[in-house]
Parts: structure tokens; C-alpha cells; sequence
């Protein structure tokens, strides 16, 4: 399948220019540093063995997000500005091996440099002699993979529907400001519009379930039981369809769109 070539060409192309080693090791010091806090708490009593999860959150939440995006954000519209992407269609390659292939190639060398992350960090505890709550870490793990092919994937979009790089960069910042930040908002403004432009006196049971379209906010639904939070079951199954749509959909949009634009 011509779509798998792309893919290892992404990955070889990802090991030559050592895009891969310097992800992997801003993964690995990023949470190795996490874990010797973490060790340094519960030396002192501060925190528990099942708490390395707790210290693990913030770089799946900030980390995650910018790595997927800035991974594919220039990957399919810097080859249409060089012209790498009329060579390729030229070989016995189409349109969607190329936005499929990429996905998946990205999507390759993000995971592998989130496993060496989560990795690093275990060793660091483990290696002091400390527990490591593993069903809690492969719960985070999954999670985070998640919420990674989700913005890898709305990178992806951006990157085969637009036709230069800054506008690429412009959509990638836009997306992240929206998702991350802004999203935050909007459940409460809805509710606020839907009371008559009135504070609710009761926060309607749907604000949840509309903040958790956003990957960001979907992933947080997701931590809540791995972090022993009490969580609706229903929400967070939402939670996790959610970050699947957007790994789905996002791409089929901008492959949509690439099709039907010329070079």
C-alpha cells in the first residue's frame, strides 16, 4: 500500500534530521524531572506512590497538545510550497496516501517520543526504589496518546487545507488558543445565553458534555478516575469518543479539501 511508504518516509525523514531523538528527549528530561519531584515528595511525606500520575498531568495537558500540533502543522503545506508534493504525485502515489500516510508517520514519531517520556519517568522511580502505580500509568499513557492523535490529527487538517506555512502556523495557534484556553469559556456562556442572557441558577447537565468537544478538556474528563477524582461514567466514555472523532474527522476534512484544490 503506497500510504505505508509515506509513512516510513516520514519516520526515516523524522530519524535523519533527528526530529525524532530531539522529541523523545524533550519528552524524557520533561517527565524524568517530573519523577525525581515526585520521589523528593514522598520522601518527605508529601505525596504517595499513586501520585506520579498527579505530576505526569501538566505535560500531558501543555506538552502534548503543542508537540502534536507543531509535529504536523508544516508537514503536508511545506511540501506543496518546495514542490516535494508535485514530485510525489507523480509517483504512484495519490492524494490521500499522502495525507494518510503522513498522519500515520507523525502519529508514528509522536508516540514513540510520548513512550520514551512516560518511560524516562518510570525508570527515574523505579530506579530510586519507589512504587509505581502501573495500571494508573498505562491508564495515563492511553489517555495521553489520545489526546495526542487528536491534535496531531486537527494538525494534519490544518496542514492539507491551507496552501503556505504561515498560514499553517496562524491555524495551529488559533486552534491551540481555542481548545486550550478559550473552550473553557463557552459552556458557561451558552448557559448563560440559554437562561435569557441571565446568570442559571442551576448549571445545566449539557455544559459538561459541550466542554468536552474540546481534546483538552476531554482529556481532563479523562484523567478525573485515573487520578481518583469522582467522574460520570457517561461523560467520560464521551470524553473518550470525542478524542476519537477528532482523530477521525479532522483529517477527512482537510483530505476533503486538499482533493479538491489544485497545487
Amino acid at each position: 500500500m503506497n500510504w505505508q511508504l509515506i509513512a516510513r518516509k516520514e519516520i526515516g525523514d523524522a530519524i535523519r534530521n533527528r526530529q525524532l531523538y530531539a522529541l523523545a528527549a524533550t519528552f524524557a528530561l520533561v517527565f524524568a524531572v517530573l519523577a525525581e519531584l515526585h520521589v523528593r515528595q514522598v520522601d518527605r511525606g508529601y505525596a504517595g506512590s499513586g501520585d506520579l500520575v498527579d505530576q505526569f498531568a501538566l505535560p500531558g495537558m501543555l506538552l502534548v497538545p503543542v508537540s502534536g500540533l507543531l509535529l504536523a502543522s508544516s508537514a503536508i503545506v511545506r511540501r506543496r510550497s518546495n514542490g516535494q508534493l508535485t514530485l510525489l504525485l507523480g509517483l504512484p502515489h495519490d492524494r490521500r496516501d499522502i495525507v494518510f500516510g503522513t498522519y500515520v508517520g507523525r502519529y508514528a514519531i509522536f508516540l514513540a517520543s510520548l513512550l520514551a517520556g512516560v518511560f524516562a519517568g518510570v525508570a527515574v522511580v523505579f530506579g530510586t526504589g519507589h512504587g509505581v502505580p502501573t495500571i494508573a500509568v498505562l491508564a495515563y499513557l492511553l489517555a495521553s496518546a489520545g489526546l495526542g492523535l487528536a491534535y496531531l490529527a486537527i494538525a494534519i487538517g490544518i496542514s492539507a487545507t491551507v496552501r503556505t506555512q504561515t498560514w499553517a502556523t496562524f491555524a495551529v495557534f488559533g486552534a491551540l488558543l481555542l481548545l486550550l484556553f478559550v473552550w473553557r469559556f463557552v459552556p458557561e456562556a451558552l448557559a448563560y445565553a440559554a437562561a435569557g442572557f441571565e446568570e442559571p441558577t442551576t448549571r445545566p447537565w449539557w455544559t459538561a458534555y459541550v466542554g468536552a468537544l474540546s481534546p483538552s478538556l476531554a482529556y481532563e474528563r479523562l484523567l478525573e478516575p485515573i487520578l481518583g477524582s469522582a467522574a460520570d461514567r457517561t461523560l467520560v466514555w464521551f470524553s473518550a469518543a470525542v478524542l476519537l472523532a477528532w482523530g477521525v474527522v479532522a483529517p477527512v476534512v482537510g483530505y476533503r479539501r486538499f482533493v479538491a484544490t489544485d497545487l
